[in-house]
């Protein structure tokens, strides 16, 4: 009886230990998480979640505690400038797309939320992306317009030369037309070189954000900023989660 009680009482501790153990992956961030979608639509690609699905995750979200926080918001949390909400979360679109402005922004304001997408320059105009005045109304609607540089070009792939004139320039022609600093820089394909910090912060760019998995916190680099990426377009609710819940663990093997 005795070896009995004491396997019941190890058993019940480890159920108890497993529950905390979700607990704190799924629902208690250990840095701020943010979400990297590219289109909200009924394409059938990886880059595409349903406009349904979409909804559903921004639901959880809002009724779950979150608050989506501007990016300018994000830098001075992460710098100690300021102090973050409780569950904060960012919320962010790389390339331009059209249904950026159509779909998905309607349903973050349905949620009391906001987002900041990051615009190809050159593509800006062209079929399926977001002409100038979209964006324009975007902005005047809490979203932020970061560059995520002219051609969508991955930085890594070009000399020092070109990829300077990539991330000044489309700043520059971002601030041209829209009147308000672009000082948000998100690399295309996530992908860039610690050598790119100093040039970023010498044009005016406060922070950067890469393709690398986890969260972030105090002591992470602003030009180095993880993210979420949310892809597939049959992700649901639970999916979503365990997405999150994956950040999480790459954020706490990363402290190991």
């Amino acid at each position: 009886m005795n070896r009995y009680r004491q396997a019941l009482l190890f058993l019940t501790g480890l159920i108890i230990t497993g529950i905390g153990l979700a607990w704190y992956l799924f629902v208690t961030p250990i840095g701020v998480p943010i979400l990297m979608y590219h289109k909200i639509s009924y394409d059938n690609n990886i880059y595409s979640i349903r406009p349904d699905l979409f909804d559903n995750q921004m639901q959880y979200l809002a009724g779950n505690g979150f608050t989506a926080i501007s990016l300018a918001q994000l830098a001075d949390g992460l710098t100690g400038k300021s102090t973050l909400p409780a569950k904060p979360i960012v919320i962010t679109f790389d390339d331009g797309y059209e249904d950026n402005f159509t779909t998905a922004l309607p349903i973050l304001e349905k949620y009391g939320l906001r987002g900041a997408v990051f615009i190809a320059v050159d593509k800006v105009g062209q079929p399926g992306y977001l002409s100038w005045d979209q964006i324009q109304v975007m902005q005047n609607r809490r979203t932020d317009i970061g560059s995520h540089t002219l051609s969508h070009t991955a930085l890594t792939t070009l000399d020092s030369a070109q990829w300077e004139q990539e991330v000044k320039n489309s700043k520059l022609e971002l601030e041209q037309r829209l009147q308000k600093p672009a000082t948000f820089l998100a690399y295309p394909h996530g992908k860039f070189s610690s050598d790119m910090f100093g040039y970023l912060k010498q044009v005016g760019y406060t922070g950067a954000f890469s393709g690398i998995t986890g969260l972030n916190s105090q002591g992470t680099s602003l030009y180095a900023l993880n993210r979420i990426s949310v892809l597939g377009p049959k992700l649901g609710v639970w999916d979503f989660r365990i997405q999150l819940a994956k950040a999480n663990i790459a954020s706490l093997l990363k402290k190991i």
